[in-house]
């Protein structure tokens, strides 16, 4: 389980905390990936078990001491990665058929008996996240999920399955709603037990440092995931440090040394504007928490991408196999 390609680590001049709870879920991941997961992903697993996603979620809420509040965290961090992983691969008409039908249940429907073990746990996550969330934050979680599935999977899907590269300026578009952290960004305030009013998540400025922290975890897992997304080159072309390579017909020195300078031209703005936040009114402290977290969230995972997880190791990829999509 070496890795053939180091990468430096990315620099940050934010906090890493280590998470109040390391490896607290481990038994009940493996419990739900196999009563939920591996009559649908086969032997894929098996290699899963070795993720340790379930302790990527405490690595990016590391001051979430409540269980009941974190659990439901982590569920999601596993159904988000293993959505992703499912579903990449499918075409885009059959990909909205189930996004529609998920966020059905995320607002409210019942699974079918019939229904795949995504079905179940999203249902699970709906549960435990309002016995103390708002139905409202929850609604929120829905429209972002149609979003990072609309334009993020289904528009990337064309390239990944005829093998093309896409320009830089249309992969970092595709790549901000891909990485998905409008979605689990969400999980910010589920993790703090506070969701910021409508006035706060929308005003301009929190929206720039939500789109900054989609953009530099593009790149972050880009970064960290390289080699094995060089292993899997047909399908993997949707990748910065790939495309630079592709079109400008760079080394892979020099398209990391790009794809660095531009992820540090994000953290370079992300910490100016977290420097000099905008007066907030009475929820100024709770805005500045928020955005303390969305700090957290990057260093967190980048903590876990090196040295808590073997997901990106070529050998340590699952396999997936994939149900009869084209019919």
């Amino acid at each position: 389980m070496q890795r053939k390609l180091n990468m430096p680590r990315l620099k940050y001049p934010w906090p890493h905390i280590a998470p109040a709870h390391p490896y607290y879920f481990t038994e009940e991941e493996r419990q739900w990936l196999v009563e939920d997961y591996k009559p649908f992903m086969s032997e894929a697993s098996e290699k899963i078990k070795g993720h340790n996603l379930a302790n990527g979620a405490s690595w990016m809420s590391p001051t979430t001491t409540n269980i009941d509040h974190l659990r439901p965290i982590a569920r999601f961090f596993i159904w988000l990665t293993l959505y992703d992983d499912y579903y990449e691969r499918w075409p885009v008409d059959k990909v909205a058929i189930e996004r529609d039908r998920i966020i059905g249940v995320m607002l409210g429907d019942t699974p079918k008996s019939t229904d795949i073990g995504l079905y179940w746990q999203i249902a699970k996550c709906r549960d435990e996240f309002l016995t103390y969330m708002p139905s409202e934050w929850m609604e929120r979680l829905a429209k972002n999920l149609y979003r990072y599935t609309t334009y993020g999977i289904m528009e990337e899907a064309p390239y990944r399955l005829e093998g093309r590269y896409p320009s830089l300026l249309r992969l970092q578009f595709m790549r901000e709603y891909t990485i998905a952290m409008y979605v689990y960004g969400d999980m910010i305030e589920a993790g703090t037990n506070f969701m910021l009013p409508k006035i706060i998540i929308e005003h301009p400025v929190i929206m720039r440092l939500r789109t900054l922290l989609c953009r530099i975890m593009s790149i972050q897992n880009d970064w960290y995931t390289l080699e094995k997304e060089m292993a899997d080159g047909q399908f993997e072309v949707c990748n910065h440090i790939l495309v630079l390579m592709h079109q400008n017909k760079l080394s892979l020195e020099e398209a990391m040394q790009e794809t660095e300078r531009i992820h540090d031209s994000y953290v370079e703005e992300m910490d100016a504007i977290q420097k000099d936040l905008p007066d907030f009114g009475i929820y100024q402290k709770e805005t500045e928490n928020y955005v303390y977290h969305i700090l957290l969230n990057i260093t967190g995972l980048d903590d876990w991408y090196n040295g808590d997880t073997v997901r990106y190791i070529p050998s340590e990829f699952p396999i997936h196999t994939y149900p009869d999509i084209e019919s």
